[in-house]
């Protein structure tokens, strides 16, 4: 989002505001370039008083882009950091997982597969149970306010994504 949309959704939201920080769309490969574009944005947030910033780098294995996360942790400050659905196209999730918890992540947004989070709860459930308290596994894709109660009680997730989930 812009800096305009995302200052007055500041200002005027009595909520934590999470921004998420994407240069395009497409897949999560970065170019250098991209990088620094998504390291400028980060800082805008952080001043803006954003609570959070939604974030996903990958390396053209499809593994974590270590470097990258470390740098974004490093320049994000007080900024909480969730990791994106980019974790979705990661094949050993569970290594994953704990290379985002050394990286000190709070969160990772999945929807436990390829399609959404309804047709992966088992799946999410196991990805919750292997994280245990060390990071917030956070479903999202296909979860609504009709669905929700449905999510928690099969996966025992503490935290929900969705669209007009309240």
């Amino acid at each position: 989002p812009s800096y305009g949309t995302i200052k007055k959704t500041i200002e005027n939201m009595n909520l934590p505001i999470n921004v998420i920080i994407r240069p395009r769309g497409g897949n999560f490969v970065y170019s250098e370039i991209e990088k620094e574009i998504m390291c400028l944005d980060i800082e805008m947030c952080r001043n803006l008083g954003a609570n959070a910033i939604v974030i996903g780098a990958l390396t053209n294995e499809n593994k974590i882009d270590k470097s990258f996360i470390q740098k974004v942790k490093e320049i994000s400050g007080h900024l909480e950091i969730t990791f994106h659905m980019a974790f979705d196209e990661i094949e050993d999730k569970k290594a994953a997982i704990d290379e985002l918890v050394a990286l000190k992540i709070d969160r990772i947004l999945t929807k436990g597969g390829k399609i959404s989070a309804l047709n992966n709860l088992e799946k999410i459930k196991e990805l919750i149970i292997y994280a245990e308290d060390r990071i917030v596994i956070m479903p999202g894709a296909g979860i609504t306010n009709e669905n929700r109660d449905l999510v928690i009680e099969k996966t025992n997730a503490k935290e929900l994504h969705g669209t007009k989930i309240v």
